[in-house]
């Protein structure tokens, strides 16, 4: 769609609420976690443990049993993302007319606004998992389960995953999550990365389950019926974790911080052929019961 760039327009309206929707959806594995949006800086998620016991009938009020109650801090850190392009850079590609005429060709700023918002996707896909925290990055799942005192299960002497070993290390994964968890109304996924992915469908392939040839990654992926695989494109090669989907977060302040691509022309600023994209937005990850995840990490 056409759009008439001004001295400085910001994106925010219906066009690019489109773009940036399709972009943060891309995110592959956010489909599968809790996004908690309109945090603040931090936010407090507490958590309440109600061991529920039976007693003896009597004629008056005994309480019994043990309620605990505890805290995880979900912390949001601020990105950007921060482009300038020249103009004249176009006289020869991209209908130079415009450039001729001292404007920004729309088909390009309107690319480069979808491959802006199509690489935070890919890249907050990778810090989701594998992020180390920085001025740059925010703690991923695979840092904060290894950090001490987390309290994740996690699966002794990982290995390699191979077509040969892929179904055994499957189920040390679930047998590392609680059985409490793998029967709950809510239940656990298998979330795994892009190899572990590709040798799972091969395994069934060669164990006889011919649809995997004919359709490959249109076949929904689970564990005989009972557990949904979720590939992740972001999680390091061989990592798998078994978790509900209520006990991984990413949280953010406002989903319409991620749709904002502001663009600035800086001629009427400096007389320049300069033009200047950026987008800033906060991000953050957190889990909830530790003891409640299985994790499988190489």
């Amino acid at each position: 769609m056409a759009t008439t760039f001004n001295q400085s327009t910001t994106y925010a309206g219906k066009v690019a609420g489109g773009y940036i929707r399709q972009a943060f959806l891309a995110n592959d594995s956010l489909q599968h976690v809790t996004v908690r949006e309109n945090v603040e800086y931090k936010e407090v998620v507490r958590k309440l443990v109600d061991d529920v016991t039976f007693e003896a009938p009597t004629c008056n009020f005994t309480d019994s049993g043990t309620v605990t109650t505890s805290e995880r801090i979900l912390t949001l850190q601020q990105f950007q993302v921060q482009r300038s392009v020249c103009k004249r850079e176009f006289l020869d590609d991209w209908s130079p007319k415009p450039v001729q005429d001292g404007d920004m060709n729309v088909d390009f700023n309107e690319a480069l606004i979808q491959n802006m918002l199509a690489g935070i996707s890919a890249r907050n896909e990778v810090v989701l998992w594998q992020g180390v925290s920085s001025t740059t990055e925010y703690n991923g799942y695979a840092t904060l389960f290894e950090t001490v005192g987390s309290g994740v299960n996690m699966v002794s002497t990982p290995v390699a995953i191979t077509k040969a070993n892929v179904n055994s290390k499957i189920e040390a994964l679930i047998d590392a999550c609680p059985l409490k968890v793998r029967r709950a109304t809510e239940r656990p996924k298998i979330y795994v990365a892009s190899n572990v992915a590709e040798m799972y469908r091969r395994a069934q392939a060669d164990a006889g389950n011919g649809y995997f040839f004919q359709s490959g990654q249109a076949i929904n992926m689970t564990w005989i019926g009972t557990y949904e695989i979720v590939e992740c494109p972001g999680m390091p090669d061989n990592m798998m974790t078994m978790a509900q989907k209520s006990n991984l977060w990413f949280g953010t302040n406002t989903i319409s911080q991620w749709n904002e691509v502001f663009t600035l022309d800086m001629k009427k600023l400096d007389g320049s052929n300069n033009v200047r994209y950026g987008a800033t937005f906060f991000a953050g990850a957190q889990f909830g019961f530790g003891n409640e995840i299985s994790a499988y990490i190489v």
